[in-house]
């Protein structure tokens, strides 16, 4: 009797190439750089404010915290934090202007110490652009919320 070749032993054959190919590829594969490359680098500080959220959201942001994006720590560190209550206001009855603050939610304020890969008038932190006005998603290993870039300084 005539053993035909059927799905099962193509598959069989694919896995066994692939596994191969994975095989002889495997220091491209295991070796990744955990270091992030900052070609024509700058030390900044950035100032990062956001508004709209509560204060559970941010409870785990501390001083001294890493950044943290494209599934690595980047070279930026967490260097003063500001919490305030958001002000907010209203208009009365009698159309005049009333402030409050909110009971539930806050604005923070985050300086950044930074260095950052710059090429001519752009600087790049973890893939994002760095520039005044620019939204900027905070990201740490334990913290992630949208702010927006309010201060730059180069040192």
């Amino acid at each position: 009797m005539k053993k035909k070749w059927n799905w099962i032993d193509t598959t069989i054959t694919i896995i066994i190439l692939l596994a191969v190919v994975v095989f002889l590829n495997r220091g491209k594969i295991i070796k990744k750089s955990k270091d992030v490359v900052t070609a024509g680098g700058k030390n900044i500080v950035i100032t990062v404010e956001a508004s709209e959220l509560t204060e559970e959201m941010v409870t785990d942001l501390k001083i001294g915290d890493q950044l943290f994006s494209q599934n690595n720590l980047q070279k930026g560190f967490v260097e003063e934090i500001n919490i305030d209550p958001k002000v907010k206001s209203i208009v009365g009855e009698d159309g005049k202007m009333a402030t409050y603050e909110d009971a539930e939610e806050v604005t923070v304020t985050v300086k950044i110490k930074a260095e950052v890969a710059s090429s001519g008038p752009y600087m790049d932190l973890g893939g994002q652009e760095i520039k005044v006005g620019l939204p900027m998603i905070m990201k740490t290993t334990t913290v992630e919320f949208p702010g927006t870039i309010k201060h730059i300084e180069v040192k």
